[in-house]
């Protein structure tokens, strides 16, 4: 699922990875998977100082960051008292429903994933790349 809008230009998205030719020629029914394991390279590759964390990466991060930005570059907030995340710009005519649920952490990875910190900071997440 791709909202074909970017609110980091700076990170790849899933689009991008979609146009490479070794996503491309996956097979179709693992297609999705290979583009979002393709994003989380080419976000620690461009962006070595933030960590990105894999569709597969179900574990919550200790220390668990404030923000993340999902495979489209959409961003989402943690809330502190109940640990779910949540997308604050949803919007049911440009998202699908999904993004509109609160979700846990191994939700938000394996659906959205991967994700990206927001800060530039190796010691989130307990440095993860």
């Amino acid at each position: 699922m791709s909202s074909k809008r970017s609110k980091n230009p700076a990170l790849p998205v899933l689009d991008d990875a979609y146009r490479l030719e070794s996503v491309k020629d996956t097979e179709e029914s693992t297609r999705d998977l290979a583009a979002r394991l393709a994003t989380t390279e080419l976000r620690r590759v461009s962006h070595p100082g933030r960590v990105t964390w894999e569709p597969t990466d179900q574990a919550e991060p200790v220390p668990v960051p404030p923000t993340v930005v999902d495979g489209d570059g959409d961003l989402w907030l943690r809330d502190r008292g109940t640990g779910t995340w949540t997308m604050p710009e949803f919007n049911p005519k440009e998202f699908p429903d999904r993004c509109g649920e609160v979700l846990t952490w191994n939700q938000l990875a394996r659906e959205f994933g991967p994700l990206t910190a927001l800060a530039d900071d190796r010691r989130i997440g307990g440095g993860r790349r």
